[in-house]
């Protein structure tokens, strides 16, 4: 694929696309790639975080993460809504998820 436009774009916006996928470059309206560029770059998980997924991975319950990393259920919660926030995601079966799915 050379160039992306939208079925709604207007003259003046498939004019330079056209111009620039025959000149040989590439063609992406700015709001896409911004969007693309936002959806491939992910704030890496701190060490802390890593081990908290890898325990939520097998199945234990915040209280039962919290014991085993010898940290305070509260924590543990903090530390969670952090890996949520960092994936972009909403609730834990989606974080173990992207984690599977991003290596």
């Amino acid at each position: 694929m050379r160039g992306y436009v939208f079925k709604s774009a207007t003259g003046e916006e498939l004019i330079p696309a056209i111009q620039a996928v025959a000149a040989g470059r590439r063609w992406i309206p700015q709001n896409v790639a911004a969007r693309l560029k936002m959806g491939n770059t992910y704030e890496p998980l701190t060490a802390r975080e890593q081990e908290v997924l890898g325990q939520l991975a097998s199945g234990q319950a915040n209280k039962e993460i919290a014991d085993t990393l010898g940290i305070s259920e509260h924590t543990t919660k903090g530390h969670l809504k952090s890996i949520l926030g960092k994936l972009r995601v909403a609730d834990r079966t989606q974080a173990v998820i992207a984690a599977v799915q991003r290596g």
